[in-house]
């Protein structure tokens, strides 16, 4: 009976330290990067965040693989309209969006 708690006990050490040994693996994550080329600030939305960018500056988001929509909006500087641009992405490795 000695024998067998022991060995129980062992089973159960060796069992507990096999699960908390185990770790989830990270989501892959890539970066976005939002490039604006214009002397103008720009909003861009992606993932239901929203950043305003200046002229000639980026701004980067982690984000999971997968598709997602975005938008960039001109702030400033237009005559009537501002500029828009929207699309969609897939995020299997880092991307770059260049506007306008």
């Amino acid at each position: 009976m000695k024998k067998l708690i022991t060995l129980f006990a062992i089973i159960t050490i060796a069992s507990l330290s096999l699960l908390t040994s185990c770790t989830k693996e990270d989501p892959l994550t890539y970066e976005l990067r939002y490039t604006c080329t214009s002397d103008n600030p720009y909003l861009v939305e992606v993932n239901g965040e929203s950043d305003i960018i200046s002229g000639h500056t980026y701004i980067n988001y982690r984000l999971e693989k997968g598709t997602y929509a975005w938008k960039v909006t001109q702030q400033s500087g237009y005559l009537l309209y501002p500029t828009i641009q929207e699309g969609t992405v897939t995020l299997d490795q880092d991307r770059e969006i260049i506007f306008p």
